[in-house]
């Protein structure tokens, strides 16, 4: 997975834990959900954070009233961001929002994070720290709930609206840089700040995956860009989104329910969404792509342990022109944890074959959020799946234990140094890793105290899970000693 690492397109680039298999890389400025991600050294990933990086920094004067189509990537550019932390949610909420700030905060290791009750609405932009980006809606960032009367948009549970424009789902999301606004009678004002927020409390899960970073505006959804749009200031000063151009192309769907069974017990069978597209007419083949689909899913419920898997939808795409042009992206497979939807290209569905293995690893990684949370790095969350599905590439992990020469230390790849490493490496190392963790420690070790945990702490965590960083190092060595 080849991703642009240029400062200015880091937007572009970001995920939790990468979820998905591609063939070609993307252009630049137009990479999704993997990225050059990495945890940062200050964002924890407990429920309510504390701030990091020092005091609030003291607030910059607020952008000139006319600036208002100021894109994500330009924002960046003009100087160090100040990451905001939505708290207002429940714990997984606030888990999600800091997990997600980690990752990106190891991008710009001179960046400070606040929490959003640390802001004083009330007081104007003087209150607000400089170059701040806000993470989470209403219902998550306390920031964007005391603004919510003046924000020329708006977010509930199903819904976003800017003035009359409305987008309905529950699983739309919104990056923008909200124009600054000066105090009046209406409601205080506030300076120019960019957005990360949707239509639910996981609506920030590896947002910084959608492709975006050069419009004002971006709408997106479950399958990638939905619209762009801009600002535009009224006579009076008024501003208001435009949307001039259509909205990126969206099908509809023949859908396939099926039950996906728990690990074991009798707890009830979560339900599987195929979708097919229904212009065209089922494939010879559709109830073997179902049902190996359906075996790369049991076989992530069972190695995960999942006792009440969460149900998902999966969409099948019949060739790569196909995936690219409704979703933007053309490789083999996608997760998308925020939604708990798959997308995958069709492929050989016998056992054992390239689709099921594709569904182990993309369905870890939606199964394993659902039920425990965001990865604390990629390095944990990628190798989770890598783990999960026994294989990488075709070759099982006892074969890249053959293959593997000269790897970098895991401590190098805790932060951006997983994206920066050639693919090949960095994936089986990771799956490596985790092996040696469950081997060591147990899964529920794993879960509880390795995955969640950001670079900063990993030490710690090792600790805590019952064994040390230099040990795991040590077992996966000598998994590639020859």
């Amino acid at each position: 997975m080849t991703m642009p690492h240029r400062l200015s397109v880091y937007l572009l680039l970001l995920p939790i834990a990468c979820s998905r298999s591609r063939e070609t890389p993307a252009p630049n400025g137009a990479a999704r959900e993997a990225g050059t991600p990495a945890v940062a050294d200050a964002a924890p990933a407990a429920p309510r954070p504390a701030p990091s990086g020092g005091d609030v920094p003291e607030a910059e004067p607020a952008p000139a009233p006319g600036a208002i189509n100021t894109t994500p990537n330009e924002f960046l550019a003009r100087g160090i961001p100040t990451f905001v932390l939505g708290t207002a949610g429940d714990d997984r909420a606030d888990r999600i929002v800091a997990a997600q700030v980690g990752l990106v905060r190891e991008l710009f290791k001179a960046s400070a994070t606040v929490l959003d009750d640390s802001i004083d609405v009330a007081a104007g932009a003087s209150a607000w720290p400089p170059n701040p980006v806000v993470y989470g809606g209403p219902d998550v960032s306390s920031v964007v709930a005391r603004l919510a009367p003046v924000l020329p948009l708006s977010l509930g549970p199903d819904r976003l609206a800017f003035g009359e424009r409305e987008f309905r789902g529950t699983d739309l999301r919104v990056i923008a840089v909200v124009p600054a606004r000066a105090s009046d009678a209406n409601g205080p004002g506030h300076p120019e700040f960019l957005l990360y927020a949707g239509t639910g409390s996981a609506a920030v899960a590896e947002i910084n995956g959608v492709q975006h970073g050069q419009e004002p505006i971006l709408v997106a959804n479950a399958f990638g860009r939905l619209q762009a749009g801009r600002w535009e200031r009224s006579p009076a000063g008024a501003v208001a989104a435009a949307f001039p151009d259509p909205p990126s192309p969206r099908i509809a769907w023949r859908v396939v329910e099926r039950p996906l069974a728990p690990a074991a017990g009798d707890a009830t069978p979560a339900t599987v969404r195929f979708g097919f597209p229904e212009q065209l007419a089922p494939a010879g083949d559709e109830a073997e792509v179902i049902d190996a689909a359906l075996r790369g899913l049991a076989v992530a419920v069972k190695k995960l342990g999942l006792a009440a898997p969460s149900s998902l939808s999966l969409y099948v795409y019949p060739d790569r022109r196909s995936k690219l042009s409704l979703t933007g992206d053309q490789g083999d497979g996608y997760a998308v944890v925020s939604a708990n939807v798959l997308h995958v290209l069709h492929a050989d569905p016998s056992p054992g074959g390239p689709l099921e293995t594709l569904v182990v690893h993309e369905g870890t990684h939606v199964l394993a959020y659902a039920a425990w949370g965001p990865a604390g790095t990629a390095l944990v969350g990628e190798g989770l799946a890598v783990w999960a599905s026994g294989q990488y590439g075709g070759a099982t992990l006892d074969q890249w234990k053959q293959r593997l020469d000269a790897p970098p230390r895991l401590a190098d790849l805790l932060g951006a140094g997983f994206r920066r490493t050639p693919e090949a490496t960095a994936y089986p190392l990771a799956g490596l890793l985790v092996a040696a963790a469950v081997d060591t420690v147990g899964l529920d070790a794993v879960r509880t105290h390795l995955l969640p945990a950001p670079a900063s702490t990993w030490s710690d965590a090792c600790v805590a899970a019952g064994t040390t960083a230099e040990a795991l190092q040590s077992t996966v060595d000598g998994m590639l000693a020859r």
